[in-house]
């Protein structure tokens, strides 16, 4: 049985806070870093691109979609400069939440060459009603639920173990295991940027048990600093993800689930 693989990543805008890069020149070293490493283990990962990194940094993203990357759309209320309301996606109201998106899309395509059809909020924020706005709005994935997650101040709340869904969007699960919490109370989740080599292999484990495995990371975090916590992590990841041959990846735009 050939199970679907993800690789994401958050290009969140530069100096909006303690979760986000400090400048633009360590956003853009973490950028190339993470994309350059699932590039070369033949992965091409979704980087979901805040308006600000569209801006900031456009050349290197249209060099990265030419190299098979997928541009995906990050919106984040609460870690950008362009939206008036500085409240996570999920506390939203949907009519806030339509013009959130809609400013980060047309940012986005003032920047770059592209109209993205996959889309994430930040802090993995939102609401069943969030997923059927973005059906609305033309995109036709998201990667929006954090299995788990129980954080109402942020409008983070998703079950645990949920699958990918189909309808109204094509919608993919970042793979977490709700029973370990991160220092933030979110549920442990498959990234480089967290845990151990055991940790990492149990969840992509746990991902193939649940039917698909998503890894994320972010630009806040120093991809590509050597000798490191996210060095050591991602070589495991990456050696986890090549030695589980019923793994195929797929960038998020590409992915159709069986009926």
């Amino acid at each position: 049985m050939t199970i679907p693989l993800f690789c994401t990543l958050n290009a969140i805008g530069a100096g909006t806070g303690k979760d986000a890069p400090p400048d633009w020149e360590f956003s853009s070293r973490s950028l190339d870093a993470y994309a350059n490493l699932m590039l070369g283990a033949g992965f091409f990962p979704t980087i979901f691109v805040s308006p600000e990194s569209a801006r900031a940094h456009a050349p290197m993203l249209e060099e990265l979609s030419e190299r098979g990357c997928e541009l995906g759309l990050l919106v984040s209320p609460s870690q950008s400069s362009i939206f008036p309301s500085k409240k996570p996606m999920g506390v939203l109201s949907i009519a806030e939440q339509r013009i959130a998106i809609t400013q980060a899309r047309d940012v986005f395509t003032q920047f770059l060459s592209h109209i993205p059809k996959s889309i994430r909020t930040g802090f993995y924020s939102g609401t069943a009603q969030t997923l059927e706005l973005c059906q609305t709005l033309g995109f036709t994935h998201t990667s929006i639920t954090l299995p788990g997650a129980q954080l109402r101040q942020l409008g983070t709340v998703w079950p645990s173990d949920v699958p990918i869904r189909r309808s109204p969007i094509i919608d993919i699960p970042v793979t977490s295991n709700p029973d370990e919490k991160l220092f933030n109370r979110f549920p442990l989740y498959l990234s480089p940027e967290f845990g151990t080599a055991t940790s990492i292999a149990a969840l992509v484990a746990r991902g193939i048990g649940n039917g698909h495995v998503c890894v994320t990371g972010s630009t806040a975090s120093e991809y590509g600093s050597p000798h490191g916590v996210i060095d050591a992590n991602s070589d495991a990841l990456i050696t986890a993800l090549l030695d589980a041959e019923s793994l195929r990846a797929y960038r998020v735009c590409d992915y159709t689930p069986a009926p």
